[in-house]
């Protein structure tokens, strides 16, 4: 399957980057874009099927049951937004299998491409938080993370007019504010608090009152189609990220 493979891989990577430069661009990414994927790949797999047979067919349908599960129960926990879903699901079908060209061809079979991908754009993901630490700590003073240890690995402090540059992008605020009879409370919410003009003038409204400081805290602004696609690569280049490492912890 070399000759379709290397189609396979160059068409996804097109796609995938200019994915990228969209969600980063305009916070939204076409659903044409994963229809012409999964338009491709159902092609490629009906050429496949009658080079290959059964044995191609089951890996087939594998890898796009197992992914669209997986994929599905993510975006029902929030951990991911549908543009990424859809875009996993379009990569099993295009992708099914490890094409043969890869540098290091994975070692767990039992792993469709599209999870190796996405388990490795959560690998790649996990270094953020290290690095957002380590940048709060060399910008920060002693009193601004004092309490504020669990933010410093999630987001970084902005100034509250410079918010309204980040309305309706990908950031967003760590915390709610909500007032409670004559103080003001904030509350830590799973997957942010989205940035809108309204947003940004009630925190202006709380600042000029003196209830918060000149700064919040927000997260930054990485969609996760970009670890996706770093995850897509590191799977051509590396197979499977997580044995990789433990490989080369025991071996």
């Amino acid at each position: 399957m070399i000759g379709t493979d290397f189609f396979s891989v160059a068409f996804c990577t097109l796609i995938l980057i200019y994915a990228c430069y969209s969600d980063i661009k305009t916070r939204s990414v076409t659903n044409r874009l994963w229809g012409l994927m999964i338009a491709v790949g159902c092609f490629l797999a009906v050429y496949n099927c009658f080079c290959f047979g059964i044995p191609f067919l089951l890996g087939f349908t594998y890898s796009v049951f197992s992914t669209f599960c997986l994929t599905y129960l993510f975006f029902r926990l929030r951990l991911f937004g549908g543009a990424d879903a859809k875009c996993l699901i379009a990569i099993s079908v295009l992708i099914p299998v490890q094409p043969d060209f890869a540098l290091v061809y994975s070692q767990l079979l039992l792993f469709p491409f599209a999870i190796t991908t996405l388990l490795n754009a959560a690998i790649i993901s996990l270094c953020v938080p290290l690095g957002l630490f380590v940048y709060n700590i060399l910008t920060l003073s002693r009193e601004e993370l004092k309490g504020n240890l669990g933010s410093a690995f999630i987001g970084y402090k902005s100034r509250i007019e410079a918010l309204s540059e980040k309305a309706d992008k990908h950031t967003r605020l760590v915390h709610l504010y909500e007032e409670a009879e004559s103080d003001l409370k904030r509350v830590f919410v799973f997957g942010g608090v989205e940035i809108d003009t309204e947003v940004v003038e009630e925190l202006k409204n709380y600042h000029a009152q003196g209830k918060i400081g000149d700064k919040v805290w927000v997260t930054p602004e990485l969609p996760f189609i970009l670890f996706i696609t770093a995850g897509f690569f590191t799977a051509l280049l590396f197979g499977n990220l997580i044995f990789c490492i433990m490989f080369s912890i025991l071996l």
